[in-house]
């Protein structure tokens, strides 16, 4: 198990990258939505064809954002200062979270969550378990 933590420690910067283009994957282009059980959309087709969904529409920019953000900022050198600068991935792995349960809740009657907003929050998880990995583990 040390092993694999070591691991982790190792690749964090890669495998933190690779999880937030994996949670935009799984909410922009895999089925997002379900509605009444017949027609399911993804979050890209939301975003731009979604019309009479009100704040949910609104809401799944911030959900796209998230993990872009958490890209961003591992990969460009942000001038983040203090507790900022190495909380900035988790805190944006948090706040798709919250967003994606957000989202869940102000969809209208009828539409459900689909596989690939849970997969989403699942990657969101992974996510802020690997940025925060220090805290989990006594090395």
């Amino acid at each position: 198990m040390d092993e694999f933590v070591m691991t982790i420690k190792k690749h964090k910067e890669t495998i933190v990258i690779v999880l937030a283009i994996l949670m935009f994957i799984l909410f922009g282009f895999c089925p997002a939505i379900d509605i009444i059980g017949k027609a399911k959309i993804g979050g890209l087709k939301l975003l731009f064809e979604g019309s009479g969904l009100g704040f949910a529409r609104f809401l799944s920019i911030f959900v796209l954002l998230a993990p872009m953000f958490v890209a961003l900022g591992r990969s460009v050198d942000l001038k983040l200062t203090g507790k900022l600068a190495e909380n900035f991935s988790a805190l944006c792995f948090v706040a798709g979270i919250v967003l994606c349960l957000l989202f869940a809740l102000v969809l209208p009657s009828g539409a459900n969550l689909a596989w690939g907003s849970w997969l989403y929050m699942l990657t969101g998880v992974l996510g802020v378990v690997v940025c925060r990995i220090e805290m989990f583990t006594k090395n």
